[in-house]
Protein backbone atom coordinates (compact mmCIF):
# COMPACT_ATOMS: atom_id res chain seq x y z
CA UNK A 1 0.00 0.00 0.00
CA UNK A 2 1.58 3.59 -0.69
CA UNK A 3 1.27 6.35 1.41
CA UNK A 4 -0.95 7.91 -0.90
CA UNK A 5 -3.70 5.29 -0.86
CA UNK A 6 -2.87 5.18 3.28
CA UNK A 7 -3.83 8.54 3.71
CA UNK A 8 -6.94 8.52 1.53
CA UNK A 9 -8.31 5.40 3.46
CA UNK A 10 -7.66 7.51 6.73
CA UNK A 11 -9.34 10.54 5.13
CA UNK A 12 -12.68 8.26 4.31
CA UNK A 13 -12.66 6.68 7.65
CA UNK A 14 -12.86 9.88 9.40
CA UNK A 15 -15.43 11.10 6.98
CA UNK A 16 -17.30 8.13 7.18
CA UNK A 17 -16.77 8.04 11.60
CA UNK A 18 -18.62 11.72 11.06
CA UNK A 19 -21.70 10.83 8.96
CA UNK A 20 -20.39 10.27 4.90
CA UNK A 21 -22.26 7.76 3.62
CA UNK A 22 -20.52 4.59 2.79
CA UNK A 23 -21.06 4.57 -0.66
CA UNK A 24 -19.18 8.07 -0.93
CA UNK A 25 -16.05 6.40 -0.44
CA UNK A 26 -12.87 6.60 -2.93
CA UNK A 27 -11.38 3.94 -0.89
CA UNK A 28 -12.80 0.13 -0.16
CA UNK A 29 -12.35 -0.34 3.83
CA UNK A 30 -12.47 -4.13 3.27
CA UNK A 31 -9.89 -4.86 0.75
CA UNK A 32 -7.87 -1.39 1.71
CA UNK A 33 -7.66 -0.73 -1.63
CA UNK A 34 -9.33 2.37 -4.70
CA UNK A 35 -12.50 1.47 -4.56
CA UNK A 36 -12.53 1.83 -8.55
CA UNK A 37 -10.32 -1.51 -8.22
CA UNK A 38 -12.85 -3.86 -6.18
CA UNK A 39 -15.66 -2.77 -8.00
CA UNK A 40 -17.59 -5.89 -8.44
CA UNK A 41 -16.25 -8.00 -5.37
CA UNK A 42 -18.92 -6.77 -3.25
CA UNK A 43 -22.17 -9.08 -2.79
CA UNK A 44 -25.02 -7.47 -0.83
CA UNK A 45 -25.54 -10.39 1.76
CA UNK A 46 -28.71 -13.10 1.46
CA UNK A 47 -30.49 -14.34 4.41
CA UNK A 48 -28.81 -17.87 3.81
CA UNK A 49 -25.63 -16.71 3.38
CA UNK A 50 -25.72 -14.88 6.58
CA UNK A 51 -27.60 -17.96 8.00
CA UNK A 52 -24.83 -20.09 6.75
CA UNK A 53 -22.25 -17.95 8.28
CA UNK A 54 -23.70 -17.62 11.98
CA UNK A 55 -23.61 -21.62 11.92
CA UNK A 56 -20.06 -22.05 10.87
CA UNK A 57 -19.47 -19.29 13.69
CA UNK A 58 -21.23 -21.79 16.15
CA UNK A 59 -19.80 -24.57 15.19
CA UNK A 60 -16.13 -23.32 15.43
CA UNK A 61 -16.67 -21.98 18.81
CA UNK A 62 -18.37 -25.50 20.04
CA UNK A 63 -14.86 -27.18 19.09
Amino acid sequence: MNKKLAAAIKRDNQREDAGMHGDDRTTCHAHQSWADDCEGQHRAPTAGALLAEARELDRIQSL
